[in-house]
């Protein structure tokens, strides 16, 4: 199958199923979208050199929220990440559980989807599995706008591409992402 092909397929049904449950709310405050800096930590095996080298990446992350019940909702996350010579993308979905504390809301989730790694100075561009776990805590200053204080997640994820053609196997896999930004409430 077309890697493009896999790639529009998922991001199609994740907007289809986000939006098609926000799209039949009759409840304001259904949709949460999130935009801010995204800070992660990603392992890389250098050619020839090794061994696995954690990079950073800073860039930017997106998010939408639609709940379904008071305290359950579907996620779907989009991000990207740039250090010297190499790109990340991720594309993720998956289920979110939050709870609201006066103006203090904290969240985790669940995430499954992609991650293109890309080697401008080798290797191309590959796409795999990845699996992000993590939560996070907002602050609402108004009913509909907010700042995402902090979210952490886990990230694991195989990319051949990270160990420059499988000198140091399919990839560590375990890396990290933080993130910040702000947050608006429909």
């Amino acid at each position: 199958m077309n890697e493009s092909v896999t790639k529009a397929g998922l991001l199609t049904a994740l907007f289809t199923l986000l939006f098609t449950v926000g799209a039949n709310a009759q409840q304001s405050d259904r949709i949460e979208v999130f935009g801010g800096y995204s800070y992660t930590g990603y392992s890389v095996y250098k050619l020839y050199s090794g061994p696995w080298t954690r990079f950073t990446f800073n860039g930017w992350e997106a998010s939408a929220t639609a709940k379904l019940a008071p305290h359950v909702g579907v996620e779907g996350d989009f991000g990207g990440g740039y250090g010297s010579s190499y790109k990340l993308r991720t594309y993720m979905g998956g289920p979110r559980v939050s709870a609201a504390f006066g103006k203090a809301s904290i969240y985790g989730h669940v995430l499954f989807g992609g991650l293109t790694f890309e080697n401008q100075g080798y290797s191309g561009t590959t796409t795999s599995f990845a699996m992000a776990v993590g939560g996070g805590a907002d602050w609402w200053f108004s009913r509909h706008v907010g700042a995402r204080l902090i979210q952490a997640d886990y990230l694991r994820n195989t990319n051949s591409a990270a160990a420059q053609t499988g000198v140091g196997g399919t990839g560590s896999g375990n890396n990290f992402r933080i993130s910040t930004g702000i947050v608006f409430r429909f």
